[in-house]
């Protein structure tokens, strides 16, 4: 028997950074896989990723435009996968 839970995003982490005239955030975004102790190789998380993925980025929109009156956009971003968490962190600037 397993527990299936749905994808769900944590409130979006803020860092401000300053550089001159430019404004500059992180924006951390996080869901947790299904079932990620049954994903046991690339091929097996591959949908499951997919699927999360698609979660945070139908939500990364609506979560900028709420970040400090919005405005940003993103100039970088990076994806980690650990023990079935997927982690989103994306550098905004505006």
């Amino acid at each position: 028997m397993h527990m299936q839970q749905d994808v769900t995003l944590t409130a979006p982490a803020r860092i401000a950074v300053t550089n001159g005239q430019l404004e500059h955030r992180m924006l951390v975004l996080t869901a947790r896989l299904k079932v990620p102790g049954l994903l046991d190789t690339m091929t097996d998380q591959a949908p499951e990723v997919r699927r999360v993925m698609a979660k945070i980025e139908a939500d990364l929109g609506p979560s900028i435009a709420a970040l400090d009156g919005g405005g940003w956009s993103v100039n970088s971003h990076s994806v980690t996968l650990y023990n079935g968490l997927v982690i989103a962190s994306f550098l905004l600037s505006r």
